[in-house]
């Protein structure tokens, strides 16, 4: 331990002030520890609310880089509000502790964790995992800030349930604003078996660089590893820049889709500009994938003569044909499922599978609804509220919204409009 620094190793019993960060975080218990710091359970003394503190490492204080990149942890990271990012709520400089960033507190367990214990990953949840981290990785570009160093330890699955695979990027410590100058040596704050070929040779850090780690890391769920695992350190970043990995559906042993096979190739492409253009248009392309994917299942299931009279497909009637409007959703709004009613309240009953609730006319009346999305995912409360939604007929219907947590196959957030009475014509 460093002088004048504390350092923790057994969990706090009580109020004990020597214990306490900044004034005001009570030290609960350690709960990890990485290369630059470890991470605490702590209680906010006035607000009682509990959160995760992470500490620089004492030895790494007097370290002029690792002190900037922690700084530089906090103060991107705090740029950036999205559900699939975790939140920076505080920063600062005990005399004591040292520097500090208080986040959200999370439960679950690392992506890397998963695949070490499962293997490769079901074709639906990998591509479902790497959307949410396209659509994370979208916000953070959005805001010019490059994570970096995307890998499956930065990732965490939320304890939602095994059928949500809500996940959560972590540890911006290496992320940066991105730039056009170029580099003028090949230093980089990246993983080895993710970083992009474009950063070994200078390049200055830029999105494209975080769509080829999460190619890489689409590649390890799908796999169980990543494309050049096994190898020296040297002959991994010599293949990053010279070859090509084995084909994703002959590692896995298992004949994939073509358009699986192209995004994952399109991902790992040694030239940024073959990459996606963006992570949003990344996120779009394997939303519609998953889409045609369960169109073409459950058309598969009923040419076989599936569909008669099993429960799940009763309950699945039975949703369907119910008068109040409901719709499972994803975090980020994407609707799982809809009933007829719900497809009807946003203007017809074509499918909707896929589509962004925040971005239809539902959206509109309600801009407050991607907020209240992420309270009633992240922090398991039920919101309610009035909207006016036009009935079609030159007249409006008050209905009452709920937003609540949910679990399963709906996703975990559930909306359910009901219509209380109708409202004077226009």
């Amino acid at each position: 331990m460093t002088e004048g620094r504390h350092d923790v190793t057994e969990p706090a019993t009580a109020i004990d002030r020597s214990r306490v960060v900044a004034g005001r975080y009570e030290i609960l218990e350690r709960v990890g520890a990485g290369a630059m710091g470890q991470v605490l359970h702590v209680r906010h003394l006035r607000l009682g609310k509990e959160f995760a503190l992470k500490l620089m490492q004492p030895e790494m204080v007097a370290d002029a880089r690792a002190h900037a990149l922690f700084v530089t942890e906090a103060q991107l990271a705090s740029k950036l509000s999205h559900p699939n990012i975790v939140s920076v709520v505080d920063f600062g400089d005990d005399p004591d502790w040292g520097l500090f960033i208080a986040m959200e507190l999370l439960v679950g367990e690392p992506l890397s964790a998963r695949i070490e214990r499962d293997g490769r990953l079901p074709v639906d949840v990998a591509c479902h995992v790497a959307r949410q981290l396209a659509q994370a990785l979208d916000h953070s570009h959005q805001h010019g800030v490059v994570h970096g160093d995307l890998k499956a330890d930065n990732v965490l699955c939320r304890a939602d349930g095994d059928a949500d695979w809500h996940v959560v990027l972590l540890d911006f410590g290496t992320a940066r604003l991105s730039s056009t100058r170029r580099g003028r040596d090949v230093e980089i704050d990246a993983t080895p078996a993710y970083v992009a070929p474009e950063r070994l040779v200078g390049e200055p850090p830029r999105a494209a660089n975080d769509l080829y780690a999460l190619g890489v890391l689409l590649y390890e769920m799908l796999t169980g590893s990543t494309p050049f695992a096994g190898r020296a350190l040297d002959a991994v970043l010599e293949a990053h820049l010279h070859e090509t990995p084995e084909p994703v559906g002959a590692r896995r042993g298992e004949v994939l889709d073509d358009a699986l096979v192209a995004i994952v190739d399109r991902c790992l492409a040694k030239d940024p500009a073959r990459r996606h253009p963006s992570a949003g248009a990344l996120a779009d392309e394997l939303g519609a994938y998953l889409h045609a994917t369960g169109a073409r299942d459950l058309a598969l299931a009923q040419r076989a003569g599936l569909t008669a009279c099993s429960r799940e497909e009763a309950a699945t009637d039975a949703f369907d044909q119910l008068e109040v409007a409901c719709a499972g959703l994803d975090v980020d709004g994407t609707i799982r499922v809809a009933n007829r009613a719900f497809r009807r309240v946003l203007g017809g009953d074509e499918p909707v599978a896929g589509v962004n609730v925040c971005d239809t006319a539902l959206g509109q009346l309600h801009p407050g609804l991607r907020e209240d999305l992420r309270l009633a995912a992240m922090r398991g409360e039920t919101i309610r509220g009035q909207l006016l939604v036009p009935d079609g007929d030159g007249g409006d219907e008050v209905m009452r919204l709920t937003l609540s947590p949910s679990q399963g196959r709906c996703g975990p957030c559930l909306l359910v409009l009901h219509a209380l009475v109708a409202a004077p014509p226009r």
